[in-house]
């Protein structure tokens, strides 16, 4: 049902009355839902804009509308009341019905802030009751006891006869009496006074020490768990526990088989179903709540989160544990794998075989820095060399092959998943999942800083540095055209000069052509390729001969394979590649001779020349 406005009547000349009608259409338009009593308040500034803007789309003369404004309200005071501030900002007020706000007075004499105030007075406290008189105690017992029979002296008795003995201590001394007739001697005890009687016994002789010779005592044993290892202890309970049958094991977690949770393959098909719809690996958190209904207040919620894992890693055919420690993740078959499809799994595990002799880094800090490759940055990777293989999470389960990483970026707001593949006995580890990250936001070269958030092994933090913004014309692929061209891109973010491939400093990348599979393959082709890319010919053009430093060709070698300074190094200095050698007047530099090609009865350009032609169907 529609509400009914009440009738307004405007007073003044025609123009006054359309023009305050105007004015009071637009106060009930702008407290629509305001109640028919609120007040509804409008600067003369904002009416004389609008109305202004209003006519014509032109400003007009805000004077003379002002003036227009204030004549038409002052002949509708019953409609709009007129205020104006210590400053000079004048408003009109009305309210919905078109009559002037009234201020209504607020009952306050039954509110809660005046009853807090003022409270009422409590009652008197009850009368306490009499206090019990205490028990007398007996006068047998308030008086001190006496012992006469101790106090009085003793009578003197008849002499006894005893033969002479040593005194005694506690025993008052005897003392010899004279010698009867018959040549025995007698001895006569003195009768004891009182105070022998009640006198203390004389302390003990010293004894003297008697010197023995000292036995070799041996160690006490251990008597409890603390005076044990860490690690003896946790081995010794892992093997007593896996080696009972009453218990299971998922990880380094222990619990009784009994009572683990059964799941039926109904169950196990709904996990499989869930993960294949949300299209990524899920923790087991998110599976028991999203699907069970266990809440973490369930007393039974960490036998419940045991169980989950413990039945899932059972059923290898369709589960996979793509987690961590503190992050354990299911992956089920038929899910998207993580990373980039230019190349395989297995050929970026034998790129990256040279990180198996990288020295590992004993103490892994909270936060690690690396430099960005070419060949990372255009596959969306991070090598797991001897800094990273301490830095991220190990293996939690024996035979786990990969984990799943969530990154943050602070800086864009975001969040995305990359996989960490770890290595095998030929193949290197390394993290795959940063394309889009790398290509929409860093280029190579940028130094990148990843931090381990806390209590969370399968989260980290990755920042880069923001810099003034400036435009560099940097290295990248053309697919379409399968060849290395310079582009323009916006470089936001601190990078390593030495590792950025600009076009001011490598201008003969322009147009090359990628080596192909089984040229990449090879550790010499490779090297080979960035000194005739980059290096000085200090030959002929007939004979050339290319020197550089390692330095200066580790950034162009990592265009086309991964290689560390340390591996190049290797390469350049082993006797397997003779058309390397080391430069006898400047150390730490190398030459390359090409080697010679073997004339064929066709005409065989050279490589060289086949990178620099461009192709028929090119465009310039």
């Amino acid at each position: 049902m529609q509400a009914t406005q009440p009738m307004v009547t405007f007073e003044g000349s025609e123009a006054e009355r359309q023009l305050a009608e105007q004015i009071f259409t637009l106060a009930r338009f702008q407290g629509r839902f305001f109640p028919a009593t609120a007040p509804i308040r409008l600067t003369r500034d904002a009416l004389v804009g609008f109305l202004a803007s209003q006519r014509d789309g032109a400003d007009g003369d805000h004077e003379a509308l002002a003036t227009q404004v204030d004549a038409a309200l002052r002949q509708n005071a019953a409609i709009f009341v007129r205020e104006e501030t210590d400053d000079g900002v004048v408003s009109f007020v009305t309210t919905r019905g078109g009559t002037p706000p009234v201020l209504l007075q607020e009952d306050t004499s039954h509110t809660l802030a005046k009853r807090f105030m003022e409270p009422v007075a409590l009652p008197p406290p009850p009368a306490a009751p009499p206090k019990k008189p205490a028990p007398m105690i007996a006068e047998g017992w308030s008086q001190r006891p006496v012992f006469p029979e101790l106090l009085d002296e003793p009578e003197i008795g008849e002499v006894d006869v005893i033969e002479s003995v040593a005194p005694t201590p506690g025993i008052p001394a005897l003392e010899p009496a004279a010698t009867p007739t018959g040549g025995e001697d007698v001895v006569v005890a003195a009768a004891p006074t009182a105070a022998d009687t009640i006198a203390p016994a004389p302390s003990p002789a010293p004894i003297a020490p008697v010197e023995a010779p000292v036995a070799e005592v041996p160690a006490a044993a251990p008597t409890s768990l603390a005076d044990f290892a860490t690690e003896r202890v946790r081995a010794a309970l892992t093997a007593r526990l896996e080696s009972d049958d009453r218990f299971v094991s998922f990880g380094d977690r222990f619990f009784a088989e009994d009572m683990v949770d059964r799941y039926s393959r109904g169950d196990l098909r709904r996990v499989r179903e869930y993960i294949t719809e949300t299209n990524e690996p899920l923790g087991d958190e998110q599976l028991l709540q999203g699907l069970f209904n266990r809440r973490p207040n369930d007393p039974t919620y960490d036998a419940a989160r045991f169980s989950i894992n413990y039945r899932l890693s059972r059923e290898k055919r369709e589960f996979e544990f793509v987690g961590t420690r503190d992050s354990r993740l299911w992956s089920t078959v038929g899910l998207a794998p993580l990373g980039t499809t230019l190349r395989k799994a297995s050929e970026l595990g034998t790129d990256y075989r040279y990180l198996l002799d990288e020295p590992t880094t004993d103490e892994a800090e909270d936060t690690v820095t690396h430099i960005l490759t070419f060949f990372e940055w255009a596959y969306g990777l991070l090598p797991l060399d001897g800094t990273m293989r301490g830095f991220f999470p190990q293996p939690y389960l024996e035979d786990q092959k990969t984990a799943t990483i969530r990154f943050e970026v602070p800086q864009l707001y975001a969040t995305f998943l990359a996989e960490l593949r770890y290595p095998t006995g030929n193949r290197g580890g390394y993290l795959v999942g940063f394309d889009e990250f790398y290509r929409e936001n860093v280029a190579p070269g940028t130094i990148l800083t990843i931090e381990r958030t806390p209590n969370n092994d399968g989260q980290f933090v990755i920042r880069y540095t923001a810099v003034a913004a400036r435009e560099e014309r940097i290295l990248q692929i053309d697919e379409r055209r399968n060849r290395y061209v310079f582009r323009p891109q916006t470089l936001a973010q601190q990078t390593d000069d030495a590792w950025l491939l600009s076009e001011g400093r490598y201008p003969r990348l322009n147009n090359i052509k990628p080596l192909d599979d089984k040229e990449r393959r090879r550790i010499d082709t490779v090297i080979g390729t960035a000194f005739e890319r980059v290096a000085e010919n200090v030959g002929t053009k007939a004979e050339p001969r290319y020197w550089s430093a390692p330095e200066e060709l580790l950034p162009v070698v990592n265009i086309e394979r991964p290689f560390s300074l340390r591996s190049l190094r290797e390469a350049l200095e082993s006797p397997q590649y003779a058309q390397f050698s080391a430069d006898a007047d400047t150390p730490g530099a190398f030459f390359y001779e090409p080697p010679v090609k073997e004339k064929s009865g066709g005409k065989k350009r050279s490589t060289r020349a086949q990178e620099e032609e461009p192709d028929e169907d090119e465009e310039f």
